[in-house]
């Protein structure tokens, strides 16, 4: 994965993080949106982004020590009906990486999509809790309105979840599948 790749994930993930944080300090300090928001110069575009890479960065290492279980889970469920020793996760994603370029693009992209549906579901259950509270505050959203939208929130949140799940197992299911096959053409290519 390039730099600019990994950059512009973490920017994707720090924007949501900017967004429930903005709502939050609107809650705060009362702020309506009335108006909307003002267009960005070059400079506050910058600086904007740079706060999103940071935001992004701390979502992600967060988003991912609370999914840790279910990582773990998938990795488990991917080896326990296969015979022999498996390394631990990461040690196959390094083997996969170093033995086959074709092979590892393939890790890195299944890994990108994890990493920012994981901090993704972070980002949506916080951007619903920070409208809650903003409307509970400001009452700017009428109350069905905002049960709606709630609702809508939590729908989203859990097919997000699910969506994280799923791209999970089907990460350590390739990881496993491209690791067995890898150790296969390796020892067939050792016997000849």
């Amino acid at each position: 994965m390039t730099t600019t790749q990994l950059f512009a994930e973490l920017v994707v993930i720090g924007i949501g993080a900017a967004l429930w944080l903005s709502l939050c300090l609107a809650a705060v300090f009362g702020y309506r949106f009335c108006g909307g928001l003002r267009p960005l110069d070059a400079g506050s575009f910058l600086a904007f982004l740079g706060v999103a890479y940071v935001l992004g960065i701390v979502v992600d290492r967060l988003a991912y020590e609370l999914m840790r279980p279910i990582e773990k889970a998938n990795w488990s469920a991917a080896i326990v009906d296969n015979v022999g020793f498996f390394p631990e996760a990461l040690n196959v994603e390094r083997y996969i990486l170093v033995s086959s370029e074709a092979l590892g693009k393939q890790v890195q992209y299944n890994r990108s999509r994890l990493r920012i549906c994981r901090a993704w579901v972070l980002n949506s259950l916080l951007t619903l809790m920070a409208f809650v509270a903003w409307n509970l505050r400001l009452g700017v959203v009428r109350p069905m309105t905002c049960l709606l939208l709630v609702a809508m929130g939590v729908l989203i949140c859990l097919l997000m979840g699910w969506a994280t799940w799923a791209v999970s197992r089907d990460h350590y299911n390739n990881l496993r599948d491209s690791y067995v096959f890898l150790k296969g053409s390796n020892n067939k290519g050792q016997a000849s």
